[in-house]
């Protein structure tokens, strides 16, 4: 099974564009993508989880929807979350250092993230060029399934490597390959990390960034059969608990 871990509803681009979910699976069958986990950004945490409901109603054998919180909204955020998880059955969380306009603290994540652990869900953390934070986390909330997008960084090589490290030193963090700049450096990570660190994702939804191109950053590295499977779709779908 091919699951693209990192999908939009609403962008997180500059014009903070809502992607169409049926031009998603369009381009999700153009692909040969099986299932997608999609989540909704850039809007407050129960209008987010709200729009993620609506655009997977009556598509729910191909996408699979991530709750959203901004973690400034804290208790409000928190409620949002529990709702989207407990009553809409959403299987992942998804939180965006970006969106915080203060400063990134632990005192508004890792009650976040020993939420996510409670639940038994993956977090997609996109960090910003932030690897200290999770590095601390991942030791804070061991029971936290965090995957870092874009292998750390979508345009900054170095920063890769930083991230490299930091997924190499704790069992519970994964990185997703995600609109990754250079291509290259998936078939680092894979050396470095080995296949069962690594979560294919587009960054994609709607007509923005199909998963084509994402699918052949890692597909030209004639990865192994069973790796490439487990990038693919296996990781995750072990996150996700085995079933979908």
């Amino acid at each position: 099974m091919i699951i693209d871990a990192h999908v939009h509803i609403k962008g997180g681009d500059a014009y903070r564009r809502e992607l169409d979910p049926d031009d998603t699976i369009r381009y999700m069958d153009q692909a040969g993508v099986d299932k997608s986990c999609v989540f909704t950004i850039c809007l407050p945490s129960r209008e987010s989880n709200k729009m993620t409901r609506r655009a997977i109603t009556g598509r729910e054998d191909r996408l699979i929807p991530f709750a959203h919180m901004v973690p400034e909204e804290r208790s409000v955020g928190m409620d949002a979350l529990r709702r989207a998880i407990e009553d809409w059955g959403f299987r992942g969380i998804k939180l965006h250092f970006g969106e915080v306009k203060g400063e990134i603290t632990d005192e508004l994540f890792l009650p976040i993230l020993e939420l996510g652990a409670g639940y038994d869900l993956p977090i997609l953390l996109c960090c910003a060029h932030k690897p200290e934070f999770p590095d601390r986390w991942a030791d804070a909330v061991p029971e936290a399934k965090i995957i870092i997008p874009h292998l750390g960084s979508s345009r900054d090589q170095d920063m890769n490597w930083r991230f490299f490290d930091v997924a190499k030193r704790h069992d519970n963090i994964w990185l997703d390959t995600s609109f990754t700049s250079g291509p290259w450096m998936i078939r680092e990570a894979y050396h470095a990390l080995g296949a069962n660190k690594l979560i294919w994702g587009s960054d994609g939804g709607g007509d923005y960034n199909p998963p084509l191109p994402e699918m052949a950053k890692v597909k030209v590295w004639e990865f192994p059969a069973a790796d490439y499977r487990r990038i693919m779709g296996g990781n995750i779908l072990e996150l996700l608990g085995g079933s979908v």
